[in-house]
């Protein structure tokens, strides 16, 4: 049996489609979902959306939200999504080695803050290449 998931911006439905299997990127880790999950409603940390279908992973980049499991659908309300359009793996690697440097020179709190949403987010850009390669 197949789940139905939704992945929705203030403005705009991202993806509206089924999937086998789903892996969110939860503030205290990744939650997989399989069909027949129990309900849930969880808040979403910045990082990378899988959807499962046929065999087939599709990766989102997410910037934070909530989501809600209930039966065999999922909801993802998310502020913004990042589209993934021509990654390359050198290019997104250099951009977390960037990332990574920015956070251990910040000087301030809010530099850090900044520094580390910038970090997920390039982690999120390799990990995603990954799986479209």
């Amino acid at each position: 049996m197949v789940m139905n998931i939704r992945v929705l911006t203030p403005d705009r439905i991202i993806c509206s489609t089924t999937a086998d299997e789903v892996v969110l990127p939860g503030v205290t880790g990744q939650i997989g979902v399989l069909d027949g999950h129990a309900s849930l409603i969880t808040a979403l940390d910045t990082g990378l959306l899988r959807i499962k279908l046929d065999q087939k992973w599709t990766p989102i980049i997410l910037c934070g939200g909530l989501a809600e499991i209930d039966r065999n659908q999922v909801t993802v309300l998310v502020n913004d999504v990042e589209e993934l359009i021509s990654l390359e793996l050198s290019e997104v690697t250099a951009e977390l080695q960037k990332a990574t440097a920015a956070v251990e020179t910040a000087e301030t709190g809010k530099e850090r803050l900044e520094a580390t949403i910038d970090l997920k987010k390039a982690a999120a850009r390799v990990e995603a290449v990954n799986y479209l390669t």
